[in-house]
C-alpha cells in the first residue's frame, strides 16, 4: 500500500454517530472530508470539508491536489456497489486507495422484508436511465434498485404498468433504521400514482421472469390492416437476427423498424447491459411499433424520426439491421459505415433481385459481405393431398466492417461470397 492513502470510507445507514471508533478516529484525524452535503453537515469541526458536486471530476483533481493530506471521503453503505469508489478507482488508481464498506442499505432491506438476496439481479437508475427496468424484470424474478429524485419507486411503477407488468410486486424500503423508517409493499399498479420516497431501494418480484421466447409468431404483432405481409416473417427473421452476431452487450440498431419484429426479438438476446433501438420515421407505424413493445414487455427503444439524421443521438452500434430507408439508402449506409464499431455486422433483407448488384457498392471495399436466398414454404393442411404454399424469396445480405479499417476508406466496392 502506497503511504498516505485516500480513505473512502462507508457510513452506517443510521449516520456518523453509529461508526466504530477505528472509523471516528479516522475522521478525527483527517485534514480534508470529502462526501455530500448533507453527510458533511454531521462531521465535527476539525478537518476542512470538501462537498461532492459533480462534476466528480473536479473533486479527483483536488484530491489529487492535495496528496500531502490525510484524505477521507465518506459514502453511505457500501461504496464499492454503485458507489463513489467505482469512478476513484478509475480516475485515481487502486492501488492510491483503502475502502472501508458497511452493511449496504441492499442488505438491510432484504433483512427488513425477510427474504433472501444472494439470487437477486442489482441495478441502479440513481442518475441512470430508468428504461432498463423493464428489461431487467422481464429476464430476473427478483430485481433491486436504487432511486433517485427523478427516477423514484411511482415512477419504476408507471413504466411497468406502461410494459404491460401491473402485477410486479414492489417493496419500497426508505430511510432504513432510522425514526422515519418506512416499508410500502404492492403492485406496481397499486402504487404508480401514490407519493413515495425520492431515494429508496426497490425490491421488485415477477414469478413469470425469463418465460419469453426467442422467436415470436407473426400473429402476435400489430401491424396495419390493410397491409398484414408488411412484417419480416418469422425464419427470414430468425436467420437475419442470427447474421447480426448479436452478444449481451450488444447495441443494436434497426433502421425502418416497422411493427419492431426484428427489434423485438433481438432484445431476447441482447443482455440487460446492451441496448435495442427501434428507428421508425413514419409516424403510424411508429405508433404499432410502440405498441408492439409494449404488448410483448421487450427491452426495445422506440425513436420516432428519420435516419440517418436521427442517429446522431444514438451511442455507436455493435450491429444494424435496416428493413426500411425511405429511399435514402446511400445515406444511411455513409452513416452506418462511419459509426459501427469495428467488427460490427449490418444485415439487409432486400426483396428485388436487380438490388443486389447495387448494395455491396455502397460499403467500403474492406469490408466483406455474403448474399443468403432465404424461401419457405408452409404445408397447406386445409388440402386434401398435401402441398406446400411458398413465400416470395428474401435476400439476407450481411455487411461485415473489418475489426482493423485502414485510414482511407473512400473507395468502394467489396469482397463478396454468395450462398
Amino acid at each position: 500500500m502506497i503511504a498516505n492513502p485516500i480513505y473512502v470510507l462507508g457510513l452506517p445507514s443510521q449516520g456518523l454517530d453509529q461508526l466504530d471508533e477505528d472509523g471516528q478516529r479516522l475522521i478525527q484525524t483527517a485534514d480534508i472530508v470529502y462526501g455530500s452535503r448533507f453527510i458533511l453537515e454531521h462531521v465535527p469541526e476539525g478537518p476542512k470539508k470538501y462537498a461532492i458536486i459533480p462534476p466528480l471530476e473536479q473533486m479527483a483533481l483536488h484530491l489529487k491536489k492535495n496528496s500531502n493530506q490525510k484524505r477521507i471521503v465518506l459514502a453511505t453503505g457500501d461504496p464499492n456497489f454503485f458507489g463513489i469508489a467505482d469512478f476513484l478507482y478509475r480516475s485515481l488508481g487502486a492501488e492510491r486507495l483503502v475502502v472501508i464498506p458497511q452493511v449496504s442499505s441492499i442488505q438491510r432491506a432484504f433483512a427488513k422484508i425477510k427474504m433472501s438476496w444472494h439470487d437477486a439481479f442489482f441495478g441502479s437508475v440513481h442518475g441512470r436511465p430508468i428504461e432498463p427496468v423493464i428489461a431487467w424484470i422481464v429476464r430476473y424474478p427478483k430485481v433491486v434498485v436504487l432511486t433517485d429524485p427523478d427516477h423514484h419507486a411511482g415512477k419504476i411503477a408507471q413504466i411497468l404498468v406502461a410494459a404491460g407488468l401491473p402485477g410486479v410486486s414492489m417493496y419500497v424500503c426508505e430511510n432504513l433504521d432510522r425514526d422515519n423508517e418506512h416499508i410500502t409493499v404492492g403492485t406496481a399498479q397499486e402504487l404508480q400514482n401514490q407519493c413515495l420516497g425520492e431515494y429508496a431501494v426497490v425490491i421488485l418480484i415477477n414469478n413469470q421472469a425469463g418465460f419469453q421466447p426467442f422467436g415470436y409468431e407473426d400473429d402476435t404483432f400489430h401491424h396495419r390492416p390493410e397491409q398484414p405481409g408488411m412484417i419480416t416473417k418469422k425464419p427470414v427473421r430468425a436467420i437475419s437476427i442470427a447474421q447480426l452476431g448479436l452478444h449481451q452487450h450488444s447495441i443494436l440498431w434497426d433502421i425502418g423498424a416497422g411493427t419492431g419484429s426484428v427489434a423485438i426479438d433481438a432484445s431476447r438476446i441482447v443482455g440487460v447491459r446492451g441496448q435495442v433501438f427501434a428507428i421508425e420515421a413514419n409516424s403510424r407505424d411508429y405508433q404499432i411499433l410502440c405498441e408492439n413493445i409494449r404488448s410483448h414487455q421487450a427491452s426495445v427503444t422506440p425513436i420516432y424520426g428519420e435516419a440517418p439524421e436521427i442517429l446522431d443521438l444514438l451511442p455507436d452500434p455493435d450491429a444494424v439491421f435496416v428493413g426500411g430507408s425511405g429511399g435514402r439508402l446511400p445515406d444511411i449506409i455513409e452513416t452506418v459505415s462511419q459509426r459501427l464499431k469495428p467488427g460490427g455486422m449490418i444485415v439487409l433483407n432486400v426483396v428485388r433481385f436487380d438490388h443486389l448488384s447495387v448494395i455491396p457498392q455502397l460499403f467500403p471495399k474492406e469490408y466483406s459481405w455474403s448474399v443468403r436466398m432465404v424461401q419457405t414454404a408452409v404445408m397447406d393442411d386445409k388440402m386434401t393431398i398435401p402441398r406446400f404454399l411458398p413465400d416470395n424469396p428474401v435476400f439476407v445480405v450481411s455487411v461485415k466492417k473489418p475489426v482493423q479499417v485502414p485510414g482511407n476508406s473512400g473507395d468502394h466496392g467489396s469482397s463478396s461470397q454468395a450462398d
